[in-house]
């Protein structure tokens, strides 16, 4: 199986779970998938997750997440400074986005004044 673009798949996956009710999700894996779970597990969107092989077991918890939403695409690209990063609606999630200093969330982007590339936006 060859997936050009683990992202979309990630946040497809986790929205179809997230709609259907259930109480855990498995993903493909790579570092960057990990270390955006490891964020959002972080920032309670996620219970917790485990490690299988190729994949990343997520147990979600219930009505923690109203929607995921992918930002930038293997086709256009989203890159803004720390002074242009778009806000999340009613405030209550966050943009996860891709930096020079690893994954951050637009409000520790803003704070250590560092821009990058838009990867999803995650709310409540």
């Amino acid at each position: 199986m060859s997936m050009n673009d683990l992202v979309s798949d990630y946040v497809a996956r986790i929205n179809n779970a997230v709609r259907a009710g259930h109480t855990e999700v498995v993903v493909l894996k790579n570092n960057l998938i990990t270390q955006i779970t490891k964020k959002l597990v972080r920032l309670k969107f996620f219970d917790s997750f485990t490690e299988e092989g190729y994949y990343l077991r997520i147990k979600l918890l219930p009505k923690a997440i109203a929607g995921i939403k992918r930002l930038s695409k293997p086709g256009q690209r989203q890159y803004a400074s720390y002074k242009n990063l778009p806000r999340v609606v009613g405030g209550v999630g966050f943009n996860i986005l891709t930096t020079s200093k690893g994954i951050k969330t637009h409000i520790e982007a803003m704070e250590e004044k560092i821009g990058g590339e838009l990867l999803l936006q995650i709310y409540r």
